[in-house]
């Protein structure tokens, strides 16, 4: 059982500022807690209230520490929670660098940033970069939305310039060129932008790339975001 001042600490993580003063962030639900506890990816605890032992207690498959159904209210972010959740670490793997990459940039959806992550590791994608005013990886709407892809896939936050330096990248624009019909390329970086307002136009003159568009046949202005980073992938990467 987590001490009093231990459970004060993951009851703070819902905030940015307490995840990176404690270095830790939340993990909610069975599917992503059971990847989770079978990964090497570093955590504290496994917290879950008797309601959930007796529903799902024949499908745990890792340690956990009980708590009282107010205790786990006030550590969990979500409004309908399966009563189990962890305390993982934030961490970093070492894995080499896939040949394709994808950068954000101003993405401030979580469940886009968490769907982009799974749609990442679908492709074989480990490795994401994030403009500064991108969402928080470790807010747990996003680390929800991963539904455990987070495990596998690097985000990587700073400056975007800086980050796709000397790097092949292909950006997302409305007057860029069909990407149903360039060449398909064998490794780069896709760049995708803000849900409303597209790529910044700082980063746009700061970096070299390649201009592409998925052409539509509808009247609306644009797609979203993980909509968009999907149709791309599947054509860049299929």
């Amino acid at each position: 059982m987590p001490s009093k001042v231990k459970l004060k600490q993951y009851q703070q993580l819902g905030s940015k500022k307490f995840r990176q003063k404690y270095g830790l962030f939340v993990v909610e639900g069975l599917k992503s807690v059971n990847e989770l506890a079978n990964s090497d990816w570093p955590m504290e605890c496994i917290l879950c209230t008797h309601a959930f032992l007796e529903r799902y207690g024949e499908q745990i498959e890792f340690e956990f520490d009980l708590v009282s159904t107010d205790e786990f209210a006030a550590t969990s972010t979500l409004a309908n929670p399966q009563e189990v959740l962890a305390i993982a670490q934030i961490h970093q793997t070492d894995k080499p660098i896939s040949e394709w990459q994808i950068a954000l940039d101003g993405i401030n959806d979580p469940g886009n940033l968490g769907t982009i992550i799974r749609i990442a590791d679908w492709y074989g994608i480990n490795t994401i970069y994030c403009s500064a005013n991108t969402v928080d990886l470790y807010n747990s709407k996003v680390i929800q939305s991963t539904m455990g892809s987070f495990l596998r896939v690097n985000v990587v936050s700073g400056d975007l310039p800086e980050l796709l330096k000397d790097k092949h990248v292909y950006a997302t624009l409305l007057d860029g060129e069909n990407i149903r019909t360039i060449p398909s390329p064998k490794a780069g970086v896709l760049l995708i932008g803000n849900e409303a307002n597209g790529i910044n136009d700082e980063t746009l003159k700061n970096i070299t790339y390649t201009p592409v568009t998925i052409p539509g046949r509808g009247t609306t202005e644009s797609l979203n975001a993980a909509m968009a980073t999907a149709i791309c992938c599947e054509r860049l990467m299929g």
